[in-house]
């Protein structure tokens, strides 16, 4: 089609072109582009994209998009805004257009009938060369690679095939078969590291943030993240990546359901880390968002803040005085105290909680929190959305995520969440805010929070003991 006064759109592409466009605007215009394979290719003809990919487009859209072509780890994508995202959708069908360039590499297998395509649309068969981006709003696209490996990508997402065995995830959602000889070393990479395959079922997820993690159904997948020593998972564990100036890894683990509290690779509740009472270093507490609001109180039920530091975990699956929870309904805040400014190399927190009442749900297991941090003076304010008020986020846990919970019976009753970091250390902090979240429950129930049992904070060696 051609582009010209007669189309209805053309006030909007030449308001956009001359930077006049507003957010509404913007949105109508990116609708477009969505629906409209023929609109957009007319668009790209307008733009004069060839030029454009030289400088002139980049530098009046988004100086980012050229990176798509060849992604960067660390590097956030500039598309968080409208006008960056209408950017996205001109990069995505010229990488569709131009990558048709060179040998087949992979082709598309089943298309479900809801998808909807961001770049330009394909169906079963249609080859895939180096370099090509799909784009998908909803729906799910299944990806046969020439070493015979599978992928299939659920939407919203945007994927670029690197090779015949390997792909880029910028942010969605990619489910990994990877069963074969020719296969084995199949590598999904992201913005904070790499998955290669060892012969094997995986999911991985990543966030327009950069956050990527890790769930492995069945043999082992090796992890690469820069700076750090290759970790290896095996079936049922799961891996996020933290992105950052230190990128800090976070690890999930199903226990024995026992009081010895055993699991794979992350050490039971102790007393030989620096916030152990024992020590006598550390502090922790309740702060309270709201002292009018009880919903972020803790609950009457709780056991007190500091068995959170004993060293031990809860002698039964449902003690909820050996336990420290909140109310049902609102976030709670637990604030730790080291007492000094100290480097931290690890955290772990342990939770032991399936419901009395409905033992086969286990709906209140879910450790769900954010981790924020500080040096020696501490914040008034607490973190909000944009605006992290002095504090420095260190980790978001969300054992679901990492456990693939599709029914409650799945989500195991005894967890483990490891923070760490290949460095020396996470980082320098005096002080440890855990924001704790309760677990969505089913329509008529308020979210309710799960039990936690203990929190072990270790120190770097120059910092392991209390001055």
């Amino acid at each position: 089609m051609k582009l010209d006064e007669s189309d209805p759109r053309w006030n909007l592409v030449q308001r956009y072109a001359d930077g006049h466009a507003g957010e509404a605007e913007v949105t109508d215009l990116e609708d477009e582009l969505a629906k409209d394979p023929g609109f957009r290719q007319a668009f790209l003809a307008y733009l004069n994209l060839d030029a454009a990919l030289e400088g002139s487009l980049l530098q009046k859209a988004a100086p980012e998009v050229a990176e798509f072509s060849q992604p960067k780890r660390g590097a956030i994508p500039a598309w968080l805004g409208l006008a960056a995202s209408i950017a996205i959708l001109i990069a995505g069908a010229w990488l569709t257009i131009r990558s048709f360039e060179g040998s087949s590499i992979a082709e598309i297998g089943e298309v479900t009938r809801d998808t909807r395509w961001l770049s330009l649309p394909l169906v079963e068969g249609d080859e895939l060369r180096k370099g090509i981006s799909l784009q998908l709003a909803s729906g799910s696209v299944e990806i046969r690679f020439q070493s015979g490996a599978l992928t299939r990508l659920h939407g919203p997402a945007q994927f670029e095939v690197l090779s015949g065995n390997s792909g880029f995830l910028s942010y969605g959602e990619a489910y990994s078969l990877a069963d074969n000889e020719e296969s084995k070393g199949f590598t999904i990479e992201t913005h904070s590291g790499d998955f290669v395959d060892q012969g094997t079922e995986f999911l991985t997820t990543a966030s327009p943030d950069g956050f990527s993690q890790l769930h492995v159904t069945s043999g082992a997948v090796d992890v690469d993240v820069p700076g750090m020593e290759r970790q290896r998972l095996r079936k049922g564990s799961g891996l996020g990546i933290e992105p950052g100036e230190v990128p800090v890894l976070i690890r999930i683990e199903q226990g024995n359901e026992t009081p010895a509290f055993a699991f794979p690779t992350i050490p039971p509740p102790g007393r030989t880390d620096y916030a152990d009472a024992s020590r006598g270093a550390a502090r922790v507490q309740w702060w309270p968002t709201d002292q009018t609001d009880e919903n972020n109180h803790p609950s009457p039920k709780s056991g007190p803040f500091e068995l959170l530091l004993d060293g031990k975990g809860q002698t039964g699956e449902d003690h909820p005085s050996e336990s420290v929870f909140f109310r049902d309904g609102a976030n709670g805040l637990i604030l730790l105290d080291l007492g000094r400014e100290v480097s931290v190399s690890k955290i772990h927190s342990y939770s032991w909680h399936r419901n009395r009442e409905d033992p086969d749900l286990r709906r209140r297991a879910v450790q769900r929190y954010t981790l924020w941090g500080c040096g020696a003076e501490r914040p008034d304010s607490l973190p909000l959305s944009g605006d992290s008020a002095g504090w420095t986020r260190i980790a978001r846990v969300n054992t679901d995520a990492f456990f693939r919970v599709k029914e409650d019976p799945d989500r195991p009753a005894q967890q483990a969440c490891a923070i760490f970091s290949g460095e020396s250390a996470i980082g320098t902090f005096r002080y440890l805010l855990f924001e704790v979240a309760p677990t969505p429950m089913p329509e008529g129930f308020r979210p309710r929070h799960t039990f936690l049992g203990e929190i072990d904070v270790f120190a770097s060696e120059a910092s392991s003991l209390p001055r």
